[in-house]
């Protein structure tokens, strides 16, 4: 405490002007926090445009590292004010309150750093698709910060540095936060300017904003472990401290005076500075002998190079080859088939709007038979039109299957000659149906097969590659539609509806004709079945009367009168087996029974005439 009693009455008025410009500090800072919170919060709720400022700043890293400085800044200004107000009452009380009253001030605003740092590193936008202007404006904003914050910081580091430890350690955090500052100001600057830098960089300001809001944290919960004399302060910084603190020397000082271990003395470390250049050599060349073992993918080959110049061509697998830089493989595909589509990106089609319901008529735009979309390209072909020659303009919805050779030459061809694949066919493809087009006429076009096109489209195309050396197949051509001119588009589509009309109606035909034909085929093996079987009938009943008259003849022949008697008698009881029949003997008296009917005045006939 002797050191504070003997303070100078200068340095009261350096502490004074000190806590001004902290004072001060703070308060820009807690206003430039509430105004970029504010546009963040507006953007997100509300539909602003995407290329704005305020939409760069709720859709980019750079919010969360401005925001998170800001807290810092906060964080700090407010930790080292309470400490120079402390310093200056030096009593037990406010001694104790200085050992936990910053830090508990200082927790929140450190833990929200962390939380905002955190939230944006995992945060990745492309910056060219906002304007010049928001991006302008977002590194001035962070150059300006950082301006002030480095006013400040060269205004402590001059005058308070070395006689307060609270100040040296906020000088390092303003440190960090300035070089956070100025590097967010100069990727958003860079952007502005039209050089896009890698994504990737944004995670450098935004991971220094971690460390720095996590080693306040580790800060205010070592201050509640250790003596008031040992604790460190309240605000720093390790990284832009003083770079003898992460001297090796020095922290084995501090462990030796901290926790009594000494290094000096340990044989282990010893053996480690011993063995540490050796054990390294071995390490360093033993990972770049592991350069030369390669792995090459089962859709893949590779073409090894040394010193620059192809060697051979490496199938799928492991192999061992020179390490680097001596030798190299360039890998390419094999086997996988590629699409291109042969179109115009300048014809596409425009977007209309449809204000159909379900209930009614299908909109035009729902029509895509004879509507260029951005898949087809236009081309010129000859017509005939009342004797006169002239052009049409008729699409195309062509796409080109190809591959990589599966030929050694064929890889090399393909490696080393063609340095874009897609940009040779589409510029050869497109000349080849120029010259197709230029040598047809319309009414051929339209007659001819697509599949016969693409035959010839493929050839021709193959053959120009072949010359090139581009050690490129082309698998197929696809053709999905060739569309007529607009002109002709409902005349042609009137041909083609006849002509399916004309086909269902030959369909129909071939349907009832082949009923009706089906139906006399039924009809007269049904009669013809018939007749078999009624002929069938009549032959077995001759038959039958056949062998029945032989039988009677035999019969006959050999009973005389007495067969035809029984024949008789046969014949008579079938005809009468069911008839009511009443037998009257003539030896029965006349006065005894007489049974039959009588008309009236007539007598009964006399029995001597009845038949005996």
């Amino acid at each position: 405490m002797a050191g504070y009693e003997s303070r100078k009455p200068e340095s009261v008025s350096q502490i004074n002007a000190a806590r001004r410009g902290l004072l001060l500090t703070g308060t820009i800072a807690f206003i430039v926090l509430s105004l970029v919170s504010g546009i963040v919060l507006v953007a997100r709720r509300h539909a602003a445009s995407q290329t704005s400022f305020a939409a760069l700043l709720a859709q980019t890293p750079l919010s969360g590292v401005l925001t998170a400085d800001l807290c810092l800044v906060i964080a700090g200004a407010i930790s080292t004010l309470l400490c120079l107000h402390h310093r200056q009452n030096v009593t037990p009380d406010a001694i104790a309150a200085s050992n936990w009253l910053p830090g508990l001030l200082m927790a929140p605003l450190s833990l929200s750093a962390l939380v905002l740092a955190g939230r944006a590193t995992g945060t990745v936008v492309d910056m060219a698709r906002f304007s010049h202007n928001a991006l302008s404006v977002a590194s001035g904003l962070s150059l300006l910060l950082a301006f002030i914050v480095l006013f400040q910081e060269r205004a402590l580091a001059t005058t308070l540095r070395d006689s307060i430890p609270e100040v040296r350690g906020l000088v390092a955090l303003l440190r960090s936060v300035v070089s956070t500052l100025a590097f967010a100001g100069f990727l958003t600057g860079c952007a502005a300017g039209g050089m896009m830098l890698p994504a990737w960089l944004w995670k450098i300001p935004c991971w220094l904003v971690v460390c720095a809001a996590c080693e306040l944290l580790a800060r205010y919960v070592i201050r509640w472990f250790l003596p008031t004399g040992q604790a460190p302060t309240a605000v720093g910084n390790l990284l832009f401290d003083d770079p003898r603190v992460l001297h090796p020397a020095h922290i084995a000082l501090l462990l030796k005076t901290q926790f009594g271990v000494d290094f000096e003395r340990s044989w282990a470390l010893s053996f480690v500075r011993q063995a540490f250049l050796p054990v390294t050599v071995t390490m360093v060349l033993l990972v770049w002998s592991f350069s030369g073992v390669v792995k090459i993918g089962q859709n893949q080959r590779g073409v090894y190079e040394f010193f620059g110049a192809p060697r051979a061509v490496l199938s799928p697998g492991l192999h061992l080859i020179a390490p680097r830089p001596f030798g190299y493989v360039r890998l390419t595909e094999f086997g996988t088939i590629r699409s291109i589509i042969i179109a115009d990106t300048s014809d596409a089609a425009k977007t209309v709007t449809d204000s159909s319901t379900a209930e009614g008529e299908a909109p035009d735009s729902a029509n895509h038979l004879w509507e260029n979309s951005p898949d087809d390209a236009s081309y010129l072909v000859a017509r005939s039109n009342d004797g006169r020659a002239g052009f049409e303009i008729l699409t195309v919805n062509l796409r080109i299957l190809y591959r990589v050779r599966l030929s050694d030459q064929g890889v090399m061809d393909a490696l080393y000659n063609v340095s874009s694949p897609d940009d040779l066919l589409r510029s050869l493809a497109r000349h080849d149906l120029v010259t197709f087009f230029a040598s047809e006429t319309l009414d051929g076009v339209m007659a001819t097969r697509r599949d016969k096109i693409a035959e010839i489209i493929s050839m021709k195309l193959q053959q120009a590659l072949d010359s090139r050396h581009s050690g490129i197949e082309v698998v197929a051509v696809l053709i999905d539609s060739v569309q007529p001119p607009a002109a002709a588009a409902k005349s042609w589509r009137a041909v083609q509806a006849a002509e399916v009309r004309a086909r269902m109606s030959i369909a129909e035909e071939r349907t009832r004709a082949a009923g009706t034909a089906a139906l006399a085929r039924r009809d007269a093996y049904t009669a013809q079945s018939f007749s078999l079987a009624e002929a069938e009938t009549i032959r077995n009943t001759a038959r039958a009367d056949a062998a029945r008259m032989t039988g009677d003849d035999k019969a006959w022949q050999a009973g005389g009168r007495a067969f035809l008697f029984e024949y008789y008698l046969a014949a008579l009881k079938t005809n009468l087996r069911d008839a009511a029949i009443t037998v009257v003997d003539s030896h029965i008296p006349r006065s005894l029974l007489d049974l039959r009917e009588t008309q009236s005045g007539q007598l009964p006939p006399d029995d001597r005439m009845a038949p005996k």
